[in-house]
């Protein structure tokens, strides 16, 4: 069985090259899960779909998925970081972790900007502006 998938979008239409995945919905502490409907799951397509590609690239660990051959290598190294005590530098080490990562999408042509902030706790907030290959802009914000 197949996700449902609108293809009288516009991104199905003209951001077929963006791919199409399984929604993700962020909750207010920037969690994120899989979005449902009625028990079945809300799939995207185009610039959504990019931006749920850039937000799982990040949270996935580095190596996690290392036992499927198609993903030796995949995923970020900022959750070793961030799990350290703050320094001067960690904050430079987390944007170089995400810039690498984001760098390795074949999807994306640019990185415009990436912001990242720290709270009073040990959560950074990610905030990140991109171009994709077929020059559409996706911006999205998370928390590590």
């Amino acid at each position: 069985m197949t996700l449902p998938i609108n293809t009288e979008s516009y991104d199905y239409k003209y951001n077929k090259t963006l791919n199409e995945d399984v929604n993700l919905v962020s909750n207010t502490y920037g969690k994120f899960d899989l979005d449902m409907d009625n028990g079945d799951y809300v799939n995207v397509t185009g610039v959504d779909s990019l931006e749920n590609a850039c937000i799982i690239a990040i949270m996935t660990r580095y190596n996690e998925l290392k036992k499927i051959p198609t993903y030796t290598g995949f995923g970020c190294k900022v959750h070793d970081l961030i799990k350290g005590n703050k320094h001067r530098l960690l904050k430079f080490k987390i944007e170089t972790s995400i810039t690498e990562v984001l760098e390795n999408m074949r999807r994306i042509k640019k990185i415009n900007w990436l912001k990242i902030t720290e709270d009073d706790t040990r959560s950074y907030k990610v905030v990140f502006n991109v171009t994709s290959i077929n020059d559409e802009i996706v911006q999205s914000e998370m928390v590590l």
